[in-house]
């Protein structure tokens, strides 16, 4: 059983217009700065590529205007992507700048074609290059996007073309933009079997195997994107430092396959007292971290307490002496990222093992009684 505090729903029901998902890159693969480079490259070579297609040899523009449309947008978009090169070597992780990026190349491609006069034109290869290059990268999202966009911007194209397209139509041709969907779909298909394959790969690196929770290097992965979308967002964070008082006595005295179970039940017992939205980890022995988004110190107490009870209830059923010790801090007040705010949280859980006796709850910053 999960429980939920009154105000979630309440602040879910706020959020009706959240287009965090832009800038965070929560849902994107993390990309090093030699794929991206290797990214600008192909577009710088496209660029030129374009120049020489539309002004060297025969003229294939549908019209001098159309030429001049053509050269203008290509002086254009070689200005856009050396600023958003620039833009990434000084900030290498921008998703937003990700997606500028990618639609600036998904309209440009659209303009060749419009300006083309062959129906086959070489831009529609570069859609695919879009589609799959974005989609390797940066993961099944811009895939997604990027297949989206090429898709409308194609029927675009086909409207304001009509008459000429509708004059020239062969079974060839349409047969090419029959296979061309399939091999978007295809590569689709592929691609969410191999993301997932990583993802699962990914998971069980990152769970700890004897309680199914996240191990430390998980709790840290995912504290990143946590803490920068409690700043991009200015919503309140908490974390909680629980430590299990009594689980060395239980080990020495009935052995370690025992204290596995217990460790085992603890971890279960905090995944039932917090939401689905919260993060919980085995830090390290017996003691387990909580990361809880949205949430104010006054409904965290009212977490640790809660949690606190169900372990004093379940020890009582088992005649044994275990208690959980829990410190509580917020961001940003109490810390910038995760290990600042853990020190200061794990020394408020000391202090409510010295001052308060075991199972105690202790704030960060909370006056000694």
């Amino acid at each position: 059983m999960h429980f939920r505090r009154a105000s979630d729903t309440d602040k879910e029901s706020k959020r009706y217009w959240d287009f965090s998902f832009l800038t965070s890159p929560a849902s994107l693969r993390a990309v090093n700065w030699d794929d991206q480079r290797s990214q600008f490259i192909t577009r710088y070579l496209f660029w030129a590529i374009g120049i020489a297609y539309f002004n060297l040899g025969a003229p294939v523009a549908r019209s001098a205007e159309f030429l001049l449309a053509v050269n203008l947008m290509c002086l254009a978009y070689g200005l856009l992507i050396t600023v958003y090169l620039v833009h990434a070597r000084r900030n290498m992780l921008s998703p937003l700048r990700w997606r500028l990026a990618m639609w600036t190349d998904l309209v440009g491609s659209a303009f060749v074609a419009l300006a083309d006069s062959s129906i086959t034109s070489p831009a529609y290869l570069v859609f695919f290059a879009v589609i799959l290059g974005n989609g390797m990268r940066y993961g099944l999202r811009l895939f997604g996007e990027a297949a989206l966009g090429s898709f409308l911007l194609v029927l675009l194209i086909l409207y304001l073309r009509f008459t000429d397209y509708m004059s020239v139509l062969s079974v060839a041709g349409i047969f090419f933009l029959l296979i061309g969907a399939i091999v978007v779909l295809y590569a689709y298909s592929l691609m969410a079997r191999i993301e997932q394959h990583r993802e699962e790969m990914a998971a069980q690196s990152n769970l700890d195997l004897l309680t199914g929770l996240l191990n430390r290097r998980g709790l840290e992965q995912r504290a990143a994107g946590l803490f920068r979308d409690m700043q991009n967002q200015n919503r309140p964070l908490t974390v909680l430092f629980a430590d299990l008082d009594g689980f060395k006595g239980i080990n020495d005295a009935l052995g370690h396959h025992v204290g596995d179970v217990v460790l085992r039940k603890i971890a279960g017992l905090i995944n039932s007292s917090i939401r689905d939205t919260d993060v919980a980890a085995r830090y390290g022995g017996d003691e387990f971290v909580v990361i809880m988004p949205g949430t104010d110190l006054q409904h965290a107490r009212m977490v640790a307490e809660r949690l606190q009870a169900a372990v004093a209830q379940w020890a009582r059923s088992g005649e044994t002496r275990l208690s959980l010790s829990i410190g509580i801090g917020a961001a940003p007040e109490h810390g910038q990222e995760l290990g600042a705010l853990l020190e200061r949280v794990d020394g408020a859980m000391y202090l409510s093992k010295t001052s308060l006796g075991r199972g105690g709850v202790r704030c960060v910053g909370d006056v000694p009684a």
